[in-house]
């Protein structure tokens, strides 16, 4: 019986400390940034392009995304979960069409914006949030 209190005590003052740490660093109780916005190139929204977040801590903060709509606005998930973890994150972008094995756009704009933000590893567009976005303008120009 001592042995279970003992284990029970332990796990308690492991998970609420856990879980205090990780309630606090959001602007909700999921501990994730509300994020969402318009992408635009040169001043044009961008519709029908994938957005993914990449935090900098990829062991500790999932990434997030948002596919934007024909306005190019989005609001930006971790899963089904509105919101981006807190921290530095990479931004790139994909074609969901080209992802899904459909036609990419033909449009020179979209194009021009997946040759420069297309990859992970090459994009250069980094972001750090700290706070909730409601009316964020990425700007890929």
């Amino acid at each position: 019986m001592k042995s279970t209190y003992a284990h029970s005590l332990t796990l308690l003052l492991i998970a609420v400390p856990m879980a205090l740490a990780f309630t606090a660093c959001g602007g909700n109780d999921s501990g994730l940034y509300q994020v969402k916005g318009r992408l635009t190139h040169d001043g044009e929204p961008i519709p029908q392009m994938k957005i993914i977040f990449v935090p900098e801590d990829t062991g500790i903060h999932p990434e997030s995304y948002a596919t934007t709509d024909t306005e190019g606005r989005f609001e930006m998930k971790v899963v089904s979960t509105p919101g981006v973890a807190p921290g530095k994150h990479t931004v790139f972008v994909q074609d969901p069409a080209a992802v899904q094995g459909g036609k990419t756009s033909t449009d020179k704009a979209y194009l021009a914006v997946l040759k420069k933000y297309g990859d992970e590893e090459s994009s250069p567009f980094t972001i750090t949030i700290e706070e909730d976005l409601p009316d964020l303008e990425l700007k890929l120009d």
